[in-house]
């Protein structure tokens, strides 16, 4: 029996063994020819990052595309915190694009999400820095939080207002405020009653009131009256005067003879025009001393003998 040990056909096993193991376990790392690239990416940010962590994921719009691969606080500026991120090469990452911290359900865990884009903007370039820095927006949460903060600011200050506006004084005003409009409505609810009562006497003032009215407007017209008398009277003279003179200038009267007649129906007629006047000028005359006595003064009769 051939006892020697063929180490030649061993080696060759050996070698072939370990080459596809490592060739396995390429495959199984993704590495090898077919070598995943990926860009890197920071985010620098304002908000608590509490509950995220390094290789929690990076979504772009609710897909994975990568996973955080540092956070730090910034080197150059202490109130921003750096997150490092690793995105799929493949990802268009647009210079409208904006970062995010999202929620992973109830469990507090965070992580990066990647939102807006728009296919006709440029993609993301390096800055001076060589760095692609993404531009952040406040999450939800903090969004949230920090209206609850500015709702319990208000809340807090309207509280003092109103613990100034109720303190003892301002109640004792207020209290003496309701007590005067009690006051106040009762004082009206007795004027109202005391108007219900005098119903009458005030409907008989308003009746005294019209008659008073209409009195006044008989007097101003008979003052019209009087002044239509005396133009009609100054117009008759006028056209007498003027039909005298033209038949004088005719020869159509004998002057000596109609003298005398015509004299005296002239004289006539300024006597009744005389008087008018008179009276008028005696009536403005009182009406310029006293214009109440138009409607209050009352007509006083002519007795006869023995009344």
């Amino acid at each position: 029996m051939d006892t020697k040990v063929n180490f030649y056909k061993i080696g060759i096993f050996v070698i072939s063994f370990l080459i596809l193991l490592l060739a396995f376990t390429f495959w199984l790392g993704k590495i090898g020819l077919e070598n995943v690239k990926s860009d890197k990416y920071v985010i620098y940010i304002n908000e608590s990052v509490s509950g995220l962590n390094v290789d929690s994921p990076v979504k772009f719009k609710g897909v994975e595309v990568g996973y955080v691969q540092d956070i730090k606080i910034n080197p150059n500026n202490s109130e921003q915190i750096q997150i490092d991120i690793t995105v799929n090469k493949d990802t268009p990452i647009k210079q409208n694009n904006y970062a995010t911290l999202g929620t992973l359900g109830l469990t507090g865990l965070k992580y990066i999400e990647l939102k807006g884009g728009t296919k006709d903007s440029e993609l993301l370039k390096e800055n001076e820095q060589g760095e692609k820095v993404i531009k952040t927006r406040i999450s939800v949460f903090a969004s949230l939080e920090n209206s609850t903060e500015n709702i319990s600011k208000q809340i807090n200050k309207v509280l003092i207002q109103m613990n100034t506006l109720f303190n003892n004084k301002n109640l004792n005003k207020i209290s003496n405020i309701l007590s005067n409009t009690e006051k106040s409505s009762q004082n009206v609810e007795k004027f109202s009653n005391f108007i219900i009562k005098k119903e009458k006497t005030l409907n008989i003032l308003l009746d005294n009131i019209n008659k008073i009215t209409k009195k006044g407007t008989d007097s101003f017209e008979n003052m019209s009256n009087a002044a239509t008398e005396v133009k009609n009277a100054a117009l008759k003279v006028e056209l007498l005067s003027t039909s005298l003179i033209n038949e004088i200038k005719k020869g159509t009267y004998d002057i000596k003879a109609i003298s005398k007649d015509s004299f005296f129906k002239l004289n006539n007629t300024l006597d009744t025009l005389e008087s008018t006047i008179t009276k008028t000028q005696n009536l403005v005359e009182k009406l310029s001393d006293s214009p109440s006595d138009i409607i209050f003064k009352k007509q006083i009769k002519n007795l006869g003998p023995g009344e």
